[in-house]
């Protein structure tokens, strides 16, 4: 369904609210047989707006259905978003459709890490087409780590000596 019809039902379904809440303003004020008259047409509008409601949410949907397909936006596919937001941003394979994901820094932070975790076994999979891409990394996992010194300590070898340390030590 295109978004005018969607457009038409909403028009449609927020005017019988309207009328149904301004009869029975009218009747709430009224006495006698203009009381019976705008209560009546009241529960008339009332009715006409519940069945639009339910057409409007039938509409939305069929149209809203499954899962939204999109590929990354080719203009700007991550940008910040707001302050302490980033927003992921692609668009309908047809193009009619732009679709967001908005992230926290931390999600956003453990989403790439999964993205890059995932393209890594994929290409794996596939042949290794970012060999190139990925050089810097290690290529295999079962080689030795290289032994570091604990954090915040220098080797040995790299300790500076005379005055500085000791006024650094201090």
């Amino acid at each position: 369904m295109t978004p005018d019809p969607l457009f038409d039902l909403a028009a449609e379904f927020a005017q019988a609210t309207g009328n149904a809440e301004r009869h029975t303003a009218y009747a709430a004020c009224a006495t006698g047989d203009e009381h019976i008259s705008q209560t009546e047409k009241a529960a008339t509008w009332t009715a006409l707006a519940a069945r639009r409601r339910e057409e409007l949410r039938a509409a939305l949907r069929e149209t809203l259905h499954g899962t939204v397909r999109a590929v990354p936006d080719q203009a700007l596919p991550v940008a910040t978003w707001q302050r302490g937001r980033v927003e992921v941003r692609a668009v309908t394979t047809d193009g009619a459709r732009t679709v967001r994901v908005r992230y926290t820094p931390g999600q956003a932070l453990e989403t790439g890490a999964a993205l890059i975790a995932c393209a890594a076994a994929t290409d794996e999979r596939i042949g290794g087409t970012l060999t190139r891409t990925l050089a810097a990394l290690p290529s295999h996992l079962d080689t030795e780590p290289t032994p570091t010194a604990p954090v915040g300590e220098e080797p040995t070898a790299d300790r500076p000596t005379g005055a500085g340390r000791e006024v650094r030590d201090a």
